[in-house]
Formats: structure tokens, sequence, C-alpha cells
């Protein structure tokens, strides 16, 4: 057990023996099995909720769901002896967090489920509605009442959450209460985008919005890129000259035909976003490293084009509702695979639509561990499509140093930083400290699998998590000190970065990686050890990088063309009720309800010199502020413009001002979200996954087709 987790161990006991001073009779007798002959279960009464969730305990939103739940457990425990007996027959329990390894995995939660897990499952999940399809399932979802639900006071934008989960189309119960919301964002390299667009408005033929208010950001990038010419802007022309058209003149002249118009228009339309950058790939088509526009999420993108173009009428998308399907919550996964149906034609324009930027190369599929900012901010890409909690990975401050990046074989094949180990002193030894590993500017500790009672590992430590593993790593280190530990697996050809990335490793560098799997526990991810020797590394000088000053985030396309409704895409985690046994489920709904109601006075993050302290602020909107979220209550958005914008960065902010806009204007504004059922993830990870595919064949010079990129997808999604 960590330091952290005996800490909230203790604080809870406390709080039962506070309040086991006061009463027993208060403290009812767990209830029994209700004995349905569902597949619901009761989980053991231990008088504790529990709080499941994939955040980093030590990132902003770990330290800041601590944070809260420490507050509560101290209002819990607060008062006099009459008023902590209220608050006990009222059925308020203390809380205590189980930080997951594997983020909004589900994985565990299905584990759980399919073993009937009484002890040691959870009574609220932090994750995305996805998982409430999949309790439901196993009929284990807590319903709030619609009055309580309603009493939350959640802003009009997010409070349908609950109506698109797989098994809830028809109930329509309250089984996920929004809990942190973000979007996605345009980021602009205004150096690449400027010189594009100077290039593309000086071609004969090419058009240029009248009006001058339809070309301020145009303006805008073109001015930043002339402004520049002596710095960023001449290393970009170097950079960018080895992939410049050989025909310049034939290449003018398939600008020509697309009959482009160049205005502020085309960035909020995905049809003409894509069509400018197939026609500024035509200026550089032979560098296949520097794509126009990258998109981290495709399936985002998809969704938002879906629910554009069929103005929210869910029968006319692509994955609708049906009764008949039962076994996947309510939606018909299998008519968008069939040719000649609705969903399938519907499915393949709004794919063709990026087919078309990825055969040109103009188009670049992230995700998958991949993200855009990386090409963005070496001046490789010119817009980057991504997450608004992306937000910092998008520039960089200057006079910040050298960057630098790791790659094998070619600067594309980019790896995460390699771990560096070294042998132990004798003292360190005597603690079973069998390695050391630098991680950053900081070393930290491995420890040996079979540690004594009562020794914890610290926060960014390891552990082995058997004797086979430590033997393996620690003999091959002691042959070869030349060795670095990786995050990824190994095939005996290829290293694998994630499930749709490798790396094919030239034959003489074969030898030089040794496959462990996954080695540490509590961690199920694989490693390998690889030589130092063919791992390359280039580092560029901040100078030399995408600044502040020279990024601009604006909105994303909500629409596919101009005659769709405005479509905002929501994401975030949510509080997902599970249900436990009749007094903690009564405890779980308090527990939430004092999340949205309860005033703090005072509210105080982080420690040392990193402190944020909010004061007369509801624990919800303490935690996303803290956390950079935007929060879906109606009181944060009661705030004005200016307050809200003072909490948020640039990014968050447009976000905001979209999500506002659901709600004020819902005639042109409406909210597009992901159906939320047992296959929404799978579909999701086939889409992006075959993106992924077609983009790296295109990068390695391979014919592709549409046909292979439907074909793709619908053999992953299996």
């Amino acid at each position: 057990m960590k330091k952290n987790e005996r800490r909230n161990v203790k604080k809870i006991n406390k709080i039962l023996l506070s309040v086991s001073g006061l009463t027993a009779l208060a403290l009812p007798l767990a209830s029994a099995s209700c004995g349905q002959k569902t597949a619901r279960f009761e989980q053991n009464d231990d008088g504790v909720l529990k709080i499941a969730t994939g955040f980093s305990e030590n990132g902003n939103q770990g330290v800041g769901l601590k944070t809260i739940v420490s507050a509560y457990n101290d209002w819990l425990n607060a008062g006099s002896d009459q008023e902590k007996l209220e608050k006990i027959n009222k059925g308020y329990l203390p809380v205590a967090i189980h930080f997951q390894p594997n983020g909004y995995s589900t994985g565990t939660l299905s584990t759980k489920l399919n073993a009937k897990e009484q002890a040691d499952f959870w009574n609220i999940m932090v994750n995305y509605p996805t998982a409430a399809s999949i309790l439901a399932q196993h009929d284990m979802n807590l319903s709030i009442s619609e009055e309580v639900y309603n009493g939350l006071g959640i802003e009009e934008a997010f409070k349908h959450v609950n109506d698109e989960i797989g098994g809830n189309v028809e109930k329509q119960e309250k089984w996920v209460v929004p809990f942190s919301r973000s979007s996605e964002m345009q980021s602009i390299n205004m150096i690449v985008l400027g010189k594009l667009l100077k290039e593309l408005k000086a071609i004969d033929g090419v058009k240029t919005a009248s009006n001058e208010a339809d070309r301020k950001l145009i303006e805008t990038y073109i001015s930043k890129y002339d402004h520049k010419k002596d710095t960023d802007s001449a290393q970009v022309d170097k950079d960018w000259e080895s992939g410049k058209a050989k025909d310049i003149a034939a290449a003018h002249k398939a600008i020509k035909e697309m009959n482009l118009t160049l205005s502020d228009q085309m960035f909020y339309e995905y049809d003409s976003l894509i069509k400018f950058a197939i026609a500024a790939k035509r200026l550089y088509p032979n560098d296949l490293t520097k794509p126009i526009i990258g998109i981290d999420s495709l399936a985002s993108v998809i969704n938002v084009m879906n629910v554009a173009k069929s103005k929210g009428d869910k029968s006319k998308q692509y994955i609708t509702p049906s009764p008949e399907h039962i076994i996947t919550g309510g939606y018909d996964y299998h008519s968008f695979q069939q040719k000649g149906t609705e969903q399938n034609k519907l499915f393949k324009e709004l794919l063709k639509t990026i087919y078309d930027g990825i055969e040109t190369g103009a188009l670049w599929i992230g995700g998958g561990g991949s993200y855009g900012s990386n090409l963005l901010t070496k001046h490789k890409m010119a817009i980057s499509i991504g997450s608004t909690a992306g937000y910092s990975h998008t520039f960089v401050n200057e006079g910040s140093g050298t960057q630098t990046t790791y790659f094998i074989n070619d600067v594309t094949n980019v790896i995460q930083t390699p771990i560096e180990l070294s042998k132990p002193k004798d003292e360190d030894i005597a603690k079973n400290i069998v390695l050391k590993f630098k991680s950053g500017k900081y070393t930290n500790n491995i420890y040996a699998h079979n540690l004594p009672e009562g020794q914890t590992v610290g926060n960014f430590d390891r552990q082995f998590k058997d004797s086979e593993s430590q033997v393996k790593v620690t003999s091959e280190f002691d042959k070869n000190v030349n060795l670095r530990l990786l995050e990824a697996d190994f095939d005996g050809n290829n290293l694998i970065l994630s499930k749709d990335k490798k790396i094919e490793l030239k034959d003489e560098q074969k030898t030089k990686v040794i496959k462990l799997g996954d080695i540490f526990k509590d961690n199920d991810k694989k490693y390998v050890l690889i030589d130092n020797s063919i791992i390359k590394q280039e580092n560029l000088s901040s100078d030399k990088l995408l600044n502040w000053e020279e990024v601009d985030h604006i909105s994303t396309p909500l629409v596919k063309s101009s005659e769709d409704k405005k479509s905002v895409f929501i994401q975030g985690p949510s509080l997902v009720l599970i249900h436990a046994n009749e007094r903690e489920d009564k405890a779980t709904t308090l527990f939430v309800e004092w999340l949205f109601k309860e005033n703090i006075k005072s509210l105080t993050f982080g420690s040392n010199k990193k402190v944020t302290k909010f004061e007369n602020i509801k624990a919800i909107d303490a935690f996303n502020r803290y956390g950079s979220y935007i929060s879906p209550t109606a009181s944060y958005f009661a705030q004005s413009d200016e307050d809200v914008k003072k909490q948020l960065n640039n990014a968050s902010f447009i976000a905001y001002k979209n999500f506002k806009l659901i709600s004020t204007n819902p005639n042109e504004y409406q909210a597009a979200e992901d159906v939320s059922s047992v296959l929404s993830d799978s579909l999701r990870d086939a889409i992006g996954t075959a993106g992924r595919t077609i983009t790296g064949a295109v990068s390695n010079k391979q014919a592709v087709t549409f046909e292979q990129f439907l074909l793709k997808i619908n053999e992953l999604f299996k």
C-alpha cells in the first residue's frame, strides 16, 4: 500500500471511529442479496465509498480529486457531535480514491463485473459514459432520481449525456453525471500557414474573399510569415524547399482548376478546409513528412460531421437507434457496413472527405500515442486538430532551451524518451533497491519484487512484479550497460509502440532489442531493453520551434459543409455511478449532491510553491478550474465571459464559447457526443487505426485506395 493510500485509510478510519462513538444504531447492517435472477449483484457494505479513476495521481487532475475528496471527508468529520450524528443519520459515508494505472480503459471494470466482485469494487468510476453501457449489461448501474439530477444545476449543453447510453435509450435513467468537459481546437502554425496562404494567393485564378471581414485571419497569418522573414520564416522556407513541386506551373494549373476561394470561412467547414489542404500540398508534394493538417482523433471529426449533416436526427446518422439490437444497447452497428444502406452511404461520404486528404499527403491522422503538435511545433505542419486539453503542447516557450526528440532510423519514427538505468550503491541495495532509473531530470528507484511487509514504494518509483522479470532485466544490464529501458513491445522484426504504430528494424538492429513484456507491479505496460547505439536524437533550440506568439488557436470546424447544423464536440469524464448496496447507493447520491451543492469557504490545491487557492466555491467548480477543464454547471456558465476568460487558456475559452452557444442559440448550434455503447470504443479504435494505417502507407509512397480504407475499418471492427 502506498503512503498516500495509508493516509487516506487512516483518515477514513478516524471518521468511522468518531461517528461510531455517537451511536452504533446509526449504522445499519449491510443489506443482503436481493436475489434477482438478473446479473445484478450486491457489493459488500464496508461503509466506505470508493472512486476509481485513471487520472495520474500526481497530475493536476489526480491532485484535484484528492483535494476535493479530502475536503469532503474533513466536512464529514467537522462540527459538534450532534452535527456529525445528523450527517450519519442522513446516510453520508467517507470516500476513498482508487487510482487505476490505465487511464480511461474499462478493462478492469469488465473483469470485476464478470467476476461479480463483491469485496474490491467501486461506487463511482470517473470515466466516459461508455462505462455505464458496460455496467448496463450486468444490470449494475446506479440510477439517481430525476429530481436529484435536475437539482445538481447542470448546464443545458451537458444535461442530456444519459440519453444516448447503450441500454438506456428507452429507460432514460440518470446513470452518469457530467464531471469535466473539454472539446477540440485548431492549433495554427502561423508561420507555415502564412507561407502557404501567401503562395496560393499569388496564383492566377485562386480567388480571395472580397469582403475584408472574411479574410482577417488569412491576412494575419500572411503578415506573421512576412514579419518573421529573417528568422523562423527563413528556416521554414529552407526546410520546406526540398518538397516543392518539380513542375510548379503544372501544380499551379491543377490548383487553379480546383476553383479555390481563400476566406476565413474555409477554416470552419471540413469540406473547404480539406480542399484548401489538398491545394497547399500540391505546392509541396515531394516531402510526405510535412502534411498540411493533422487530426489527432479521426473518430471525433467523423462524428461531428455525422451529427452536423443529420442536423441531430439520430435516425439519419450512421449508427442509428434500434430496439431490435438489444445486445449492443439498442444501437444498430450492422447497417453502416452493408452496401447500399442509408447508413453505409453516409459513412462512406464522411470517410471520402477524409480519404481525399490522406491520399494526397495533405492530411495526417494521429492518435495511438502520436500527436500533431509534435509536427506543428517543428514547423512541419500548418494546422493541428486536437483536444483543448493539449493546449500547452502546441507551442514551445521561447528561451526554454533545447528540445530533444528521440527516433530510430528516420526522424518520423519518434519514440518516447529512453529510460537510462544505473546500478545502486551499497546503501541502496540494503534498502532492496535493485536498479535506478532516470526519468527527465529525476532519478528514481526500482525495488525488488519481494519487499518485506511494511516497506512501501514511492509514487515515482517502480517494483518488479516477480523474480523472473527482475532477473531478466538485471542480468541483461550486467552484460551491457548501454541498454536503455523503453515502453514498447518487440515481435522479432518490429518495435511496437502501440497496436498500430510499428518501427521496422534493420537486420543488424534486431539483435540489439530484448523483449521484456510487463515487468512492473501494478503496471501492465510492456517494455523492451534497447541498445543505445540504435537510438538517434534531434536537438532543436527554441528559436527554431513554434513559440507562443507564433501560434493561434481557433474553433474546429463545426460542420462538414455550409448546409449543416453547427455541432460542438463534447468530451471529458463523467461520474459513472455503480450499484453496491442499499446504504452505499444512498451515500453515493449524497456525495454527488455535496460535490455540486456544498459551498466551501476555502479550498487549497497543491503544495509548496505551487499552491492554488479558491474561496466560496463548489467542489465541482474548484476541481475543474484547477484541472483546466470547463465545469458543467449552470453557475459556471452564469459568470461573465470576462471572468471566465481569466480562468481559462485561449483554447479552452473557445470551447467554452461554443458550449455556451448550444444553450443560448439552439436553433443554430447543437451538441455532438459519441454514442455511448459497448461497441463505441471498438469502432472509434477501428476508425483511428485504419486512418493511421492509410496515412502510414501514403508516407511510405505505397498506392492506396478508398476501398482499402473501408475494408480496413471493417476488418478491425469485427
